[in-house]
């Protein structure tokens, strides 16, 4: 396994050098997952781009690691963020009036060709071949200039090279973030229309279905705030088609009205809430998970809702297809919330497994009547015996109604009995999804048998699954996918074995812990809490797991 840092300046080209370097070692047909630090200004601050190779015909991306095998620095800020993450703390790069860099290790690249330079360093170090990133290189840049600092990088990076360079392995790889996941799995619910409003870290899904919705005949819509991003999602799928919403922080606030306007009309509606630290403006590129108890009770009024959080970049894929089909079978919104470095964080594992996860799950409308004409009198918010009402589209014979946002009857009259609806209507409204066909509410790592289980979800999936690998036998993980309704009963029984519960979360009130509160009533049970915006290396989650279970246990011999 192998793993590589760049750092540099906001503006400077990193993260294009990093694209780069993933697209080559994907074409190499090695799995690999990168992470990225950058700053809320466009130019000044600092950006970090970081990739971590899993080892020859590994399936299974690497989780973020601590140890660094080579580091390439613009600043002495560099220096001191890598150094002492370095296996090799000779294994620096850079300009030669960086600090703590010797000179065999220095160059003069120029600010605005750094990028490039570094990019040879790291190819040159890893082995990959000279020709192959080349063409990459002036694919997207003139030749000449960079073509030079690429050779004088390469060269350098070829001083220090691998004793195991990378190879051509022959296996068709492909590289997707969260929120590429959550396209495409989107495309494979048939979503076919989407509306959107630009805002980090959700901006991605509205480029990716920008240019990949129109090929197959539909289309999206930058829409002028994210009060009328929702609005037309849900006028979207009145007409019987399907979509969702995705935004972020401050837009998710916006949003908040149409949440509650699809509740009272039933209307089928996914939100995609991409968590970034809060409040406020706060830190929009940064990662936190702060949102769920206000996506638990958003909406002024109560009523039902589903909510869903994946567990890794693949379940993206899965769990919005999964989303779009409760939200038409329950007629409630369903939220799926991913935090910052879940949406971002990108991997490169087989396309298999990808194309697995697309074809994982079918479509259901659930009680959509799509066909001609309906026989009786149709009254759209009447329960169908214990089922949800029965939901029709526009040009429907017999099937017009109003969705109306105001209280109304079964038929969609507006100003009925309050009294008599509020009993019934209301009531059946609110329980609808009490308890909800559900086959996947959370994933067990490890053995269910352990005395110790780890709870988590989102980015900190990749921890907890590396963590109980590492540690068999002592350490059970628990992913949790549906934190509402919550699973109560399944989570009794996955818990009945546990001895101590560490929550890990990416908040500041322990807002994971609170949801779950009621299975974790008679359990000794830890909170690991972290806001400060950074995600977890696999060596900082150990030693915080460690250190809580440690002090539990000096405690009790105390």
């Amino acid at each position: 396994m192998k793993s590589i840092a760049l750092f540099g300046l906001t503006g400077q080209g990193i993260e294009t050098a990093g694209e780069i370097l993933s697209k080559v070692i994907e074409s190499l047909g090695y799995t690999h997952r990168n992470w990225r630090d950058f700053s809320t200004i466009i130019r000044g601050g600092y950006t970090s781009f970081e990739i971590y190779i899993a080892d020859k015909y590994e399936t299974e991306s690497p989780p973020r690691l601590e140890e660094i095998d080579l580091a390439v620095v613009w600043t002495d800020e560099g220096v001191d963020r890598y150094l002492s993450r370095l296996k090799d703390k000779s294994m620096i790069f850079g300009p030669a009036n960086v600090k703590s860099i010797s000179i065999d290790h220095q160059g003069n690249p120029p600010k605005l060709g750094f990028n490039i330079w570094s990019l040879g360093i790291i190819c040159g170090h890893l082995g990959i071949p000279y020709q192959l990133v080349m063409k990459e290189v002036e694919m997207r840049f003139k030749k000449g200039k960079n073509s030079d600092l690429f050779e004088s990088g390469y060269q350098l990076g070829l001083t220090v090279r691998s004793e195991e360079p990378l190879s051509d392995l022959g296996v068709e790889n492909a590289t997707i973030s969260g929120n590429d996941a959550l396209c495409l799995g989107a495309i494979a619910g048939d979503v076919r229309y989407y509306y959107g409003y630009p805002i980090t870290p959700a901006s991605e899904i509205l480029e990716n279905l920008s240019k990949w919705l129109p090929p197959l005949g539909g289309g999206t819509f930058q829409v002028e705030d994210e009060i009328a991003a929702i609005h037309a999602a849900l006028g979207c799928s009145y007409a019987g088609k399907r979509t969702f919403v995705a935004t972020s922080g401050p837009g998710l606030a916006l949003m908040t009205e149409g949440l509650g306007y699809a509740a009272a009309t039933e209307i089928p509606l996914v939100l995609v809430d991409n968590q970034r630290g809060g409040p406020s403006t706060g830190m929009p590129t940064k990662t936190e998970q702060s949102d769920l108890l206000h996506l638990m009770n958003a909406g002024h009024g109560e009523f039902a809702r589903i909510l869903l959080t994946p567990t890794s970049v693949l379940d993206c894929i899965v769990t919005i297809q999964e989303a779009l089909n409760l939200s038409e079978y329950y007629q409630c919104p369903v939220i799926i919330a991913l935090d910052l470095d879940l949406a971002l964080r990108k991997i490169s594992i087989p396309w298999e497994r990808i194309e697995s996860a697309i074809s994982s799950v079918e479509i259901d409308r659930g009680p959509t009547f799509l066909k001609s004409s309906i026989e009786g009198i149709y009254k759209r918010f009447a329960a169908v015996g214990s089922s949800p009402p029965i939901r029709t589209v526009p040009g429907v014979k017999g099937g017009a109604y109003v969705a109306s946002g105001d209280e109304h009857d079964e038929k969609g009259l507006m100003e009925p009995d309050f009294k008599k609806v509020r009993r019934t209507l209301h009531i059946r409204r609110l329980n609808k999804a009490n308890s909800i066909q559900y086959n996947r509410p959370f994933s067990r790592v490890g053995d269910e048998g352990s005395p110790i289980t780890i709870i988590g979800t989102g980015a900190m999936g990749e921890l907890i699954e590396n963590f109980v690998k590492n540690n068999p036998g002592v350490y059970q993980g628990l992913l949790i996918r549906q934190l509402a309704p919550l699973p109560k009963e399944e989570l009794t029984v996955a818990l009945k074995n546990a001895k101590r519960i560490v929550v890990a979360e990416y908040n500041a009130k322990a807002q994971i812990r609170t949801i779950l509160e009621s299975v974790l009533e008679d359990k000794e049970v830890h909170s690991l809490l972290r806001f400060d915006g950074e995600h977890f290396t696999d060596k900082e989650f150990n030693e915080e797991i460690l250190a809580i279970l440690n002090e539990v246990t000096s405690n009790l011999t105390n």
